[in-house]
């Protein structure tokens, strides 16, 4: 008996094209969306010492950029997206020590049953992904007219699953914006930099290991030091030429040797020399 191979239809290389088509339409919003929950993910937590925050943020950045969808999907559902009925805030905890530690994080609440809904739907996003990307072929057969439209329509379907996912996390980007301006506003206010900068607390007390003066005074002793010791008075001269913001009076002290005693941060000594006024040296006290 002679074998019958069967022909392609005419009608084929046509639908192959409008597959293709929609594959990539579908493709190319899947990647929006990696690219949009790697800035949500990225940007969504921050925290650790004031002077390394800038560093930080930048190795978040990077870290997010190599994540695969899955894992940036179960950080997003881990860490952004919250059960309200937990009724407990999540916290960052650290042991910041003499460090001016920075913290913040952006979560979007919802109840117990929309999260698990939320969790199970971001799954099935995953296993899209991942079919389309390498499975597509293999369901389908693109050489028969019945296997092409049965592609389209599978195509056009899953095209509408992808644009809502996209849609929504636009709308929860957003409300970040928000919560970023918000933060952005508080960052940039006399207070928080008095915080900061500073160690000046809102209610007046101060952070006095991170404090400016203090700092000052150690940048001084940099500068200065005579066998381990400085000389407040030419500390006072140095700082007040190079940080002249930088004043007891600023952290509710009458004068240096005041900011000294009360700051605790620093040893104390006197000294004088024949026919000249009684100097006072102070130095760094070890951790």
């Amino acid at each position: 008996m002679d074998e019958v191979t069967t022909m392609p239809s005419d009608d084929v290389p046509d639908l192959q094209r409008i597959v293709q088509r929609k594959l990539g339409r579908c493709l190319l919003r899947l990647q929006q969306y990696e690219r949009l929950l790697k800035v949500i993910v990225a940007h969504g937590e921050l925290s650790g010492p004031a002077d390394r925050l800038h560093t930080i943020r930048e190795q978040k950045i990077a870290c997010a950029q190599k994540k695969t969808m899955g894992t940036l999907v179960g950080m997003l559902t881990e860490c952004f997206l919250t059960q309200s009925s937990q009724n407990e805030e999540s916290q960052t905890e650290a042991d910041a020590g003499d460090q001016i530690w920075f913290s913040y994080r952006h979560q979007l609440e919802m109840p117990a049953e929309h999260y698990e809904a939320t969790k199970a739907a971001l799954k099935e996003l995953v296993d899209l992904r991942n079919e389309l990307v390498h499975h597509f072929i293999e369901r389908f057969d693109l050489w028969t007219e019945s296997g092409c439209q049965a592609a389209d329509g599978f195509l056009e379907e899953r095209y509408e699953t992808i644009n809502r996912h996209c849609l929504n996390l636009q709308c929860w980007a957003k409300t970040i914006d928000v919560a970023a301006a918000k933060v952005a506003s508080v960052m940039r206010s006399q207070a928080f930099e008095d915080v900061l900068i500073d160690g000046i607390r809102e209610d007046g007390s101060i952070y006095w290991p991170g404090s400016g003066i203090c700092r000052c005074l150690r940048e001084a002793e940099t500068k200065l030091a005579e066998g381990g010791w400085t000389r407040l008075e030419a500390a006072i001269r140095w700082i007040g030429g190079t940080y002249p913001e930088q004043t007891p009076k600023r952290y509710g002290c009458s004068d240096w040797k005041h900011a000294l005693r009360e700051s605790q941060q620093f040893e104390i000594r006197k000294s004088q020399a024949d026919n000249e006024r009684i100097a006072v040296w102070y130095r760094s006290k070890l951790s």
